[in-house]
């Protein structure tokens, strides 16, 4: 009789998300490896961002690696495939990622995301502990200019929006609201210092912030509820006017007149 290790009866019990996270790390461990051999002193630090940091990744999840450089390098992949899994592999020199989490950016909420949830492989000079400090204490005015940017970005998408609505182009109409929505997301983060622990809080987080827009919950309607064309114009215009005079309220104005937003009623 073959009796079954306590390794064994602890590999049968995890759940399938637990071994999921467990496989994706040691595939982690394997490429770092391979980086270590081909990069040699080059390489300065590694670590795992997304759902496989967070150790909430399933079977479908991909693998998010980060690594450090001294200096930038073109002849390696930036992409594998290692099991049937996508593992992408995002590279910085230490002043680069430090602009990244210091410099305004549209979607700064989803960057800081990336950072505070770092996962270190191999970090013996300390440098992913340091960003991942520096990432939580980003300072209120760069979190009001990344606002600023999202919003004006926005415009671009709201106007996108309209014109596809005019000409009856209803796959371009739902994709820009779609756009709109997201730039939402981001700027009322922003608005309220936050970052996104993951692309499943984005469009979730709002319910934990003290500052809205009016209205602000429809956001889940206009992405994911079955309103009919005329219905979904309404409630998108509406839901962005709601925004701008929200973002009016904290000291961002968007360089449009009221009466050119309201206009688009009509």
């Amino acid at each position: 009789m073959i009796r079954s290790s306590p390794v064994d009866i602890y590999v049968i019990c995890m759940s399938q998300e637990t071994r999921a996270v467990l496989k994706r790390r040691m595939i982690a461990r394997r490429l770092l490896r391979v980086l270590r051999r081909r990069l040699g002193s080059n390489l300065l630090a590694a670590g795992l961002c997304g759902s496989v940091s967070r150790g909430t990744a399933d079977k479908y999840s991909d693998i998010d690696m980060f690594v450090i450089l001294r200096k930038l390098a073109d002849d390696w992949p930036r992409v594998q495939i290692v099991d049937g899994i996508y593992c992408g592999i995002d590279s910085y020199t230490p002043r680069s990622a430090l602009s990244k989490i210091s410099e305004p950016s549209p979607d700064l909420p989803e960057i800081l995301g990336g950072f505070t949830n770092l996962m270190p492989l191999y970090d013996r000079r300390g440098i992913l502990r340091r960003l991942q400090s520096r990432a939580k204490a980003v300072p209120p005015e760069v979190f009001r200019r990344s606002a600023e940017l999202a919003l004006l970005g926005s415009y671009e998408d709201f106007c996108r929006a309209k014109s596809a609505y005019s000409r009856r182009d209803d796959v371009v109409f739902r994709d820009n609201v779609y756009l709109v929505t997201y730039s939402a997301a981001l700027i009322v983060a922003s608005l309220n210092q936050a970052a996104f622990a993951s692309d499943r809080e984005i469009f979730k987080a709002h319910k934990t912030f003290s500052r809205l827009p009016r209205h602000y919950e429809r956001i889940e309607k206009l992405r994911y509820g079955s309103l009919k064309r005329r219905e979904l114009f309404r409630v998108f215009l509406d839901f962005y006017l709601n925004l701008v005079e929200f973002c009016e309220r904290e000291g961002i104005s968007l360089p449009v007149s009221r009466r050119v937003l309201k206009a688009a009623r009509a």
